[in-house]
């Protein structure tokens, strides 16, 4: 009897240790949690069992990485690639940003967005990254594990639970079933930093806005007999009357209960000094929070009687990915446009038998982003049993009608440019656009009106009727209260109009031809030594010219790039008639008129290396050929000559010297990147050397000479 009572009351505690379930908790903070990976990979090298998770925020993106299938080692190695720091800082890979699909650079500094029916409410952005690369990884790594699981969240490989804040009907929501991609999206849409999402209708913002620790969730919802947290966030400090951010969070955010509600629980807190947005030490990060869990862990073993097997959990691990369906696209659903618009959408991302070739669907849905008339985009993907394959259900909104920019150049010396430019989007079955672009200063003045469309075919293509003026003012000085104002030395102006076709190739290749007439008029003195009695020369050539370009650009900035690299050819045919003017500091009296008409031919290597770190060198390689005609004068001749302009200060000054018919020409640059790459200190050295220097004759006169 007494050895049937012993053999009962093992059997009873071998049925109780089998049977302790565990949950684990993991809080939302921004990077901050990312501590959560260090705490899983603990946990899991000690065997202690994980059976559910629920999460909020950024703890919501790694407990569900892991309740896909994914190893603590596969999440941590994830984390601390460049294509995740990418995706945190709201960037998209350089390889997939494409070179066709930005106009020319503009001296813009800010970017005002509009509709034309709130023309007078301004459009302020909503988000400080854009989502969007962030947004397309999810929905590939997810996708497996949503298909295999049913779309059912208590069926993934560990049941999950994850939650959002309703701001549209201001309460937070709990995802137990649908796109696991969405919900986990859904509920790491921190304010103002990622742009919030609708699901059903609704507008998502954050978890942690209502529920910043779910173990209340875990409670109500799997009800284990221990419950584990991993919480690095609290509640927000009083707002004070001088703290903006304080107040903002005041009025978001509601308390968070950070205690778990259960009698067996243990609540694990890393310390951490990573700050709410710094992904820039994410292995220093990861590390803390294994850490704390290694600090705590005696504590979680005498209270978590039951281990797991790790043989068997990478068999279990293994099973569960294998039932993850490939991701392979059979249809395409773009949800949110009219119907002129989603024609445009479906040939940018199927072929011409409207097939979506998976291969190519991430390099097709950057291209499609990278177009100016496209805003938002979200993409999702949803199993079809039926077929074996996936639909991919593209939400795309519009970009907004208007678009405003303001900048300019800023400068010690008396050549500040302003500058203000108008966009007008025209979306149809094409992608167009009319632009306009106003710069004013004493040195440059210049107005430009453009259309361009971008034609929905396979091989990108785009057409560009153009119309431009220009000024360029090359003035001696200021005149002081004293002095005589004098005329401006030399005065460039031109005028032209034409027609791009733009041909992209791969995502930094482009092909542009062009074909333009143009007026220019030239206003120059033959000496410095000139007042304001003196009249100018007047130089006026009209002209036809068409050129070709080829280019592949992969830079990083629009001026002063620390990273890619520029090669271009150029090979240009002028014809025009040339009408000279003569003034009175010029020693000839008759007015001149000849035919001109050259070629010329530019090559142009600009590369940058070493692109990770402080330090990073480039170097820039120039080559010119051509027979470019002398005109009238020494001075006329050098004005249209192909000039040698490495740097934005270089153009701003008449360098008579490095102009020639044929040159080679170059330097090396030597850049020092601070404030994570955001400041730039730069040491640059340039060669010219002319193959034939254009000379001045004792007369005015230009020569070609040895120099």
């Amino acid at each position: 009897m007494r050895t049937a009572l012993i053999l009962l009351c093992w059997l009873s505690l071998d049925i109780g240790v089998r049977g302790q379930s565990v949950g684990l908790v993991l809080s939302g903070g921004g990077a901050s949690a990312l501590t959560h990976i260090g705490v899983i990979k603990a946990l899991e090298e000690n065997n202690v069992p994980i059976d559910y998770i629920t999460g909020s925020s950024m703890g919501a993106l790694v407990g569900a990485m892991y309740a896909a299938g994914y190893t603590p080692q596969e999440i941590d190695s994830l984390f601390r690639t460049d294509l995740y720091r990418t995706m945190a800082e709201g960037g998209v890979e350089r390889s997939f940003t494409y070179y066709f699909k930005h106009d020319q650079p503009d001296a813009s500094l800010i970017n005002v967005k509009m509709d034309l029916d709130t023309l007078l409410q301004t459009s302020l952005p909503t988000n400080l990254r854009s989502p969007v690369l962030i947004d397309f990884e999810q929905m590939r790594g997810f996708a497996g594990a949503s298909a295999a699981s049913g779309y059912d969240m208590d069926s993934l490989f560990i049941p999950f639970r994850c939650v959002a804040s309703d701001i549209t009907a201001q309460q937070p929501v709990l995802f137990r079933d649908g796109d696991l991609a969405q919900a986990v999206r859904a509920s790491m849409s921190y304010p103002f930093y990622f742009k919030p999402i609708r699901v059903n209708g609704h507008l998502m913002m954050d978890g942690g806005l209502y529920n910043n620790f779910p173990s209340d969730v875990m409670y109500d919802e799997f009800f284990p007999d221990v419950i584990l947290g991993s919480n690095v966030a609290s509640n927000s400090s009083p707002p004070s009357e001088d703290d903006l951010l304080s107040q903002l969070k005041a009025m978001l955010q509601e308390p968070t209960n950070y205690t778990v509600q259960c009698e067996n629980g243990l609540i694990i807190t890393p310390i951490t000094t990573t700050g709410l947005f710094d992904f820039s030490s994410i292995g220093a990060t990861v590390d803390e929070g294994y850490a704390a869990a290694m600090a705590r862990m005696p504590e979680i073993l005498a209270l978590i009687v039951r281990r797991t097997d790790s043989a068997q959990m990478a068999t279990r691990r293994l099973a569960f990915r294998a039932k993850w369906p490939k991701l392979r696209f059979g249809a395409l659903n773009v949800i949110g446009l009219s119907h002129s618009r989603t024609l445009y959408v479906e040939r940018m991302i199927t072929d011409r038998r409207q097939q979506i070739h998976t291969d190519v669907l991430k390099a097709r849905y950057f291209r499609l982003y990278d177009d100016d008339n496209i805003g938002p985009l979200f993409p999702k993907a949803t199993y079809v049993p039926a077929r074996g394959d996936y639909d991919l259900d593209l939400i795309v909104k519009a970009e907004k009608d208007l678009q405003a920019r303001f900048g300019g150049m800023f400068s010690s010396r008396p050549i500040n440019t302003g500058m203000i430019g108008l966009r007008y989007n025209l979306f149809g079955r094409t992608s167009a656009s009319l632009q306009a672009t106003s710069y004013f200063g004493k040195f440059y003045v210049a107005g430009q009106v453009k259309l361009r469309a971008d034609l929905p075919t396979g091989t990108p293509v785009y057409l560009e009727p153009i119309f431009t003026i220009q000024r360029w003012d090359h003035f001696r000085s200021f005149a002081t209260f004293f002095d005589e104002v004098r005329p401006s030395f030399i005065v460039l102006r031109e005028t032209w109009g034409g027609l791009n076709l733009g041909i992209g190739f791969g995502n930094k290749g482009l092909l542009r031809w062009d074909a333009k007439y143009v007026q220019t008029r030239d206003n120059y003195y033959q000496s410095i030594d000139f007042d304001v009695k003196d009249t100018a020369d007047v130089t006026e050539f009209g002209h036809g010219t068409t050129g070709l370009r080829i280019a592949r650009n992969s830079l990083n900035r629009k001026q002063h790039p620390n990273m890619g690299e520029l090669l271009q050819l150029e090979v240009r045919y002028v014809s025009g008639e040339e009408r000279t003017e003569p003034g009175t500091t010029n020693s000839v009296r008759r007015v001149w008129r000849k035919h001109h008409e050259w070629i010329y031919v530019k090559a142009t290597l600009d590369k940058y290396f070493l692109p990770k770190g402080i330090f990073r060198f480039g170097a820039l390689a120039e080559a010119v050929y051509s027979n470019y005609p002398f005109f009238e004068n020494y001075t006329a001749t050098l004005n249209r000559a192909p000039v040698f302009q490495p740097t934005p200060e270089s153009r701003t000054y008449f360098l008579g010297n490095f102009r020639a018919q044929q040159y080679l020409a170059g330097g090396l640059r030597t850049i020092i990147a601070l404030a994570r790459d955001r400041f730039d200190l730069r040491i640059e050295v340039y060669v010219f050397q002319p193959y034939r220097a254009i000379l001045r004759s004792a007369d005015d006169q230009p020569e070609a000479g040895l120099k």
